[in-house]
């Protein structure tokens, strides 16, 4: 057998990192040195047992000693003077960070020196139903400068003792389970990540929330001690409804970049002159001026590509909308009012309203951004069905488009000619993935790793699969969970693109007529 450049006290650390769940990158920071590099790939075969399989695991004491005791290798260069750039900071969730809020005590029990500030909540026990007091403090912490939420560890009065987690029903809650109690009590949503740290065999279980970028976040409902209508806010050591002062500073930022973002257009209306521009009034389909109005048609709408949400920069060839002729005033009395449409047409609301089977208005703007994207495998044959589009009617809007990618129109054509097929023939473990997910019972996806799997064995699904359609848009809804909480992986967003064109292509395709 060849020589190892990882040694098996390395493998068996490896091996108890990825028992706490520990993601490759995080482990790679741990291995990588300067004349050996240990790459994530490396990592994925000791975990499943293709590399090192005879290693045992080192210990959980073994495992806590090494990360307190670790150092970075130093640079060694001799004769060379390397100016290094400073050191990025640790991820919020990384092991050393969250083991540098804890410490032991003379009788080594383990206590939180963080305490309980506006950054950081205690917990003694953990359960998902009567969740409203957690929930003031995520809404809280997301209205404030985001924080840290501790299970696992007791109040002031015990000195923030770490007790551990009675049960393991906070490792056994899944990310999707978090992301739905928290989305159907607070909106917008606040943004976070939840992990377990591990202290002597004791378990805290660990939920991080990002300062909202949306301020403020609103209880949706009541539940306990939630109240629907409240506006919470974190302040040292409790979280309580918003005082004015806080409530004014967060809706005064929130007009300072409404204003910041709002300026170039501006500008530019003063550039153009009062006389040569018009306000398009999307609630209404106006184009209002001085004196002048003019309406857009719904189906010169539905031709616009929209501008993404937040993006106001020039981009040389975009498309703009040319007014060609002559244009009338309609009195407003017998105008049909035009609904807005109120979400951004990007890849990802492609991909979601799809697995969620929205019934989205102006569904023909999904399939023309579709056509406008460099990455041509997405669902389509869903956004045709809805608006009662042609298969030949499709062929007609692509070769009159100017903005469709030569190769994404290309291969739509194939697409709905039946020249070509999404489908993969799945063969090794993409088959064996695939003979589970058939068989039924597929648990709960919330590993970067398993949902890889079950996203690239779904590009092979057939007609067979029919009966497990509903299913399969869950499992995909599972997988873009994880892909969110993984700060957009784009291996895994390519399965999931790939396997949701063959789930439309199976699902919907046949809806799709030719003429």
């Amino acid at each position: 057998m060849a020589k190892r450049s990882i040694t098996d006290e390395e493998i068996g650390l490896i091996k108890a990192m990825l028992a706490r769940g520990m993601a490759n990158k995080a482990i790679q920071f741990y291995f990588n040195r300067q004349d050996r590099a240990v790459n994530s790939g490396r990592i994925s075969g000791i975990k499943h047992g293709s590399y090192g399989p005879e290693v045992p695991t080192a210990s959980d004491e073994a495992l806590s000693a090494f990360i307190a005791n670790f150092t970075s290798p130093d640079l060694a260069a001799p004769g060379i003077v390397v100016e290094t750039a400073p050191p990025a900071p640790l991820d919020a969730m990384d092991e050393k960070v969250l083991r540098s809020f804890f410490a032991k005590d003379a009788t080594g029990a383990w206590h939180c020196t963080a305490g309980e500030t506006d950054e950081f909540e205690c917990k003694e026990n953990f359960n998902l139903r009567g969740f409203g007091k957690p929930l003031k403090t995520i809404a809280g912490f997301a209205n404030h400068r985001g924080g840290y939420l501790f299970f696992g560890v007791k109040d002031k009065p015990d000195g923030f003792a770490v007790c551990g987690l009675k049960d393991d029903r906070f490792t056994k809650t899944d990310q999707n389970s978090f992301s739905q109690t928290i989305r159907a009590a607070l909106e917008p949503t606040p943004r976070f990540r939840v992990a377990t740290l591990m202290l002597d065999g004791l378990t805290v279980g660990v939920i991080h929330v990002e300062p909202h970028n949306s301020k403020p976040v609103i209880a949706g409902k009541t539940e306990n001690e939630l109240i629907e209508g409240f506006i919470y806010y974190r302040y040292p050591g409790e979280t309580r409804p918003i005082c004015y002062a806080d409530l004014r500073a967060i809706l005064d930022e929130r007009d300072r970049q409404s204003r910041e973002s709002i300026m170039p257009m501006v500008q530019r209306l003063l550039e153009l002159g009062p006389k040569d521009a018009m306000v398009a009034n999307l609630a209404d389909g106006q184009l209002e001026g001085g004196q002048r109005s003019i309406l857009i048609d719904p189906k010169s709408l539905e031709q616009i590509k929209f501008i993404r949400e937040g993006e106001f920069d020039e981009v040389d060839g975009a498309p703009t909308l040319r007014i060609i002729g002559d244009a009338q005033t309609v009195p407003a009395e017998i105008m049909s009012p035009v609904r807005t449409v109120r979400e951004a047409v990007t890849v990802d609301a492609i991909l979601r309203n799809f697995l969620n089977r929205v019934p989205v208005e102006q569904p023909l703007s999904y399939f023309s951004q579709a056509s406008h994207e460099q990455g041509w495998i997405l669902p389509i044959f869903y956004y045709l069905h809805l608006a009662g589009q042609t298969r030949k009617g499709a062929i007609n809007s692509l070769k009159t488009s100017k903005h469709a990618k030569p190769k994404t129109r290309t291969e739509f054509n194939k697409l709905l000619q039946g020249k070509r097929s999404i489908f993969e023939k799945p063969g090794g473990k993409r088959l064996i993935t695939l003979q589970e997910i058939r068989a039924g019972g597929v648990a709960a996806i919330t590993e970067l790793d398993r949902a890889n799997e079950i996203a690239a064995a779904l590009s092979g699904i057939a007609a067979e699969d029919a009966a497990r359609f509903d299913e399969i848009h869950d499992l995909l809804n599972q997988c873009r969970t994880v892909w969110e909480m993984q700060d957009g992986d784009a291996a895994l967003l390519a399965r999931i693109r790939r396997a949701a064109a063959r789930l439309d292509e199976l699902e919907y395709g046949p809806l799709v007529p030719e003429e």
